[in-house]
């Protein structure tokens, strides 16, 4: 095997798989901890990206995640370990990404490795250990008001060492020759990286070590040297989509996420939001009835459910719904919608928000996928037994993207 990838949630998962299939690479994704028989069958020069739901989770549980992910992983037939998280560096003072990267070096007893979450494409960059969101300091970006992980730095070296006790370092572009200097530390050595060529410059560098982290242009770049040139490939999966087999869920409240729906809306496609007070009030009924909606859509359009809210809106349900898991309950419509979906012949599922789609790839019960075309930088169909998911973090994607996905 080439390189496993441990992804901290769905949506990257796929984003790590996208960028590597467009190197190259042959990769299989996993939903959740695969076998050990599944990963025997992984040829040598493949990939796997085992895609976990632990960006957000208590800590004690998301190691334990990650453990079981590295035992299935045969580490001495593996190139590469990558952990991989969001290219916004999703975290708190808590973790996880810290405590993650402390484990898989603690595992593979090494004593350091390279931190480069920039993805240039998307505007994800890092200047001076800063990271910054298409030119604006993460802790000025929409980031800051991120439900689950509120981003209030910008400086990555600062959010790491608040999670970890080893140390953190920073070498900037302008360091000269970057290996020589990572050698002669310990801990976690944050990278500048402004450009895709910054990128392949950091891969080539480091191209021998054992384990690295970041966001997908790193792996992507790294899948690239490693793929084996001249390889065949299997051809690239057309994903056909029309409004009698496919449905969109958006559980993101991320800005973009909201901007999206509101293009896809406006241009007179069918939007419906979601009502948590008619769920908890009748579940099987509510579901049966937006089912019922979503069959009735004509044409290449299909119905698109959203519960993504702005903060005010998401204050104000916090407050209807005193002691109700708003999140926990929403996240549950949706698994419990997918399952209706797949019952009733649906086969497309495009869907925005890591969390959202964690709950729909996991009610699916499928857990090996083939990776598609690219939609957009960052989000690309997979497919398993004839089911197709586009999954799509909840800030990727221009304004359109719930448009144009249907119509490349």
């Amino acid at each position: 095997m080439q390189i496993a990838v441990i992804a901290d949630d769905f949506t990257g998962g796929l984003d790590a798989a996208g960028f590597m299939k467009k190197n190259g690479m042959d990769v299989i994704l996993f939903s959740g901890i695969p076998g050990k028989e599944d990963i025997s069958r992984v040829p040598d020069d493949s990939s796997i990206v085992i895609a976990l739901q632990i960006r957000s989770m208590e800590k004690k549980s998301a190691l334990k995640l990650v453990d079981d992910a590295l035992d299935a992983i045969s580490l001495s037939k593996c190139r590469m370990v990558y952990f991989k998280y969001c290219s916004t560096f999703d975290s708190t003072d808590e973790g996880n990404i810290g405590p993650i990267g402390d484990e898989i070096l603690d595992r593979l007893n090494l004593g350091g490795t390279i931190v480069v979450p920039s993805l240039p494409v998307n505007g994800r960059t890092v200047k001076d250990g800063r990271l910054y969101v298409y030119g604006v300091p993460l802790a000025s970006s929409h980031m800051r008001n991120h439900p689950l992980n509120p981003m209030t730095l910008s400086y990555v070296p600062e959010i790491l060492q608040r999670q970890t006790e080893r140390p953190v370092y920073l070498i900037k572009a302008g360091s000269g020759e970057k290996r020589k200097l990572y050698d002669k530390m310990t801990g976690f050595a944050v990278l500048d990286a402004a450009s895709d060529e910054d990128i392949n410059e950091i891969a080539k560098e480091f191209e021998d070590i054992p384990f690295a982290t970041g966001g997908s242009a790193l792996v992507g770049a790294y899948a690239g040297l490693f793929a084996k040139k001249g390889a065949e490939s299997d051809g690239e999966r057309v994903v056909e989509v029309d409004a009698k087999h496919a449905i969109m869920f958006v559980g993101s409240c991320s800005s973009s996420s909201l901007k999206q729906v509101e293009v896809y809306e406006s241009a007179s496609h069918r939007v419906e939001r979601f009502s948590l007070e008619k769920y908890l009030s009748s579940p099987d009924e509510y579901i049966n009835a937006l089912l019922e909606k979503a069959k009735s859509v004509e044409g290449r359009f299909p119905l698109l459910i959203s519960a993504s809210k702005t903060p005010r809106e998401r204050e104000e349900n916090d407050k209807n719904f005193p002691g109700v898991d708003v999140a926990r309950e929403t996240e549950g419509f949706f698994a419990k919608m997918t399952v209706k979906c797949l019952e009733s012949g649906f086969t497309r599922f495009i869907v925005g928000g890591g969390e959202t789609s964690g709950s729909v790839v996991r009610a699916s019960k499928l857990n090996a996928f083939s990776i598609g075309r690219e939609i957009s930088p960052g989000v690309s169909w997979m497919y398993s037994d004839g089911v197709a998911f586009a999954l799509k973090s909840g800030n990727f994607g221009g304004d359109d993207f719930f448009i144009s996905a249907l119509l490349e």
